[in-house]
């Protein structure tokens, strides 16, 4: 193998290698992205989630069916959202 030869395969391996460190740095760029938005959608779960049970509690203290009716379907249509959110992030990060 001629020095030229040897010369050329060292800068085509410094090149991949190069190419190889931006893809994972893109990649590391993506996942943080991504885990970002997962810790906001369960953040807001678990607000949402205590702000609900101290509504439920109060309106189980005073009796009130309808109101716990409410936020039993407000919960329902809260959680399902938040999945579709979790779900959403999880497509994103494959």
């Amino acid at each position: 193998m001629s020095k030229e030869n040897t010369k050329m395969s060292h800068e085509e391996e410094l090149a991949e290698q190069a190419r190889l460190i931006a893809w994972l740095q893109e990649q590391l760029e993506h996942q943080r992205a991504v885990n970002a938005e997962l810790r906001r959608a369960v953040a807001d779960l678990a607000r949402t989630f205590q702000e609900s049970l101290a509504a439920a509690y109060e309106a189980g203290e005073s009796g009130d069916l309808e109101a716990i009716r409410r936020i039993t379907r407000a919960n329902q249509q809260h959680w399902q959202s938040y999945l579709q959110q979790i779900v959403a992030a999880a497509r994103r990060e494959k």
